[in-house]
């Protein structure tokens, strides 16, 4: 058996996106921040999995600049790209995705971390909770579901978390080991 406590962490990217723009208007998230807090909680950090789930857009050019410096610091990234409606808008959900691949990674971890406000994660940590998994949310505040607070064994708000929140227009470096993704 192996004693490591292995931590999955799956972030809804979309939702933080238009939470924190929401919420905490001219700021972004900063997800070097969020990893290194993740990390400093975990009983073994190399036993910590980043799993980042987000719709693309082709036409934005700084998202794929922002996935790819993603990547760099650890983060496997799960895409989709968006749909155009008839209407005009556009439609680029990935609950299901994320959803399917906590199901699918769960036999393998014991600490599920959800980053999410999202409420329909509810029946997935209630099912989680059932496997005998340690589920915790780390949500954006007020606008996270209550429910998704209350079901899981923890939440902290992203507010909470020292230096996640950086201007909209900080130019941080994801890594200043790496080149520029650009």
């Amino acid at each position: 058996m192996n004693p490591t406590w292995r931590i999955g962490v799956f972030v809804d990217v979309q939702n933080l996106y238009h939470t924190a723009k929401a919420l905490w208007p001219g700021t972004k998230i900063n997800y070097r921040v969020l990893r290194d807090y993740i990390l400093s909680q975990a009983p073994d950090p190399r036993a910590v999995s980043f799993q980042a789930f987000t719709a693309i857009n082709p036409e934005w050019k700084a998202q794929e600049q922002f996935l790819w410096a993603l990547s760099h610091i650890g983060y496997r990234i799960i895409t989709k790209p968006i749909r155009r409606m008839p209407d005009g808008s556009i439609k680029g959900d990935m609950d299901l995705e994320m959803a399917l691949e906590v199901l699918y990674m769960a036999p393998y971890l014991d600490e599920i971390v959800l980053v999410t406000g999202d409420g329909d994660f509810v029946p997935l940590v209630h099912q989680l909770v059932w496997m005998g998994k340690i589920v915790r949310v780390i949500g954006p505040g007020r606008l996270t579901a209550q429910e998704l607070g209350l079901v899981a064994h923890s939440f902290i708000s992203l507010d909470h978390i020292e230096g996640i929140l950086i201007s909209e227009d900080a130019d941080v470096p994801v890594n200043e080991a790496e080149p520029s993704p650009n």
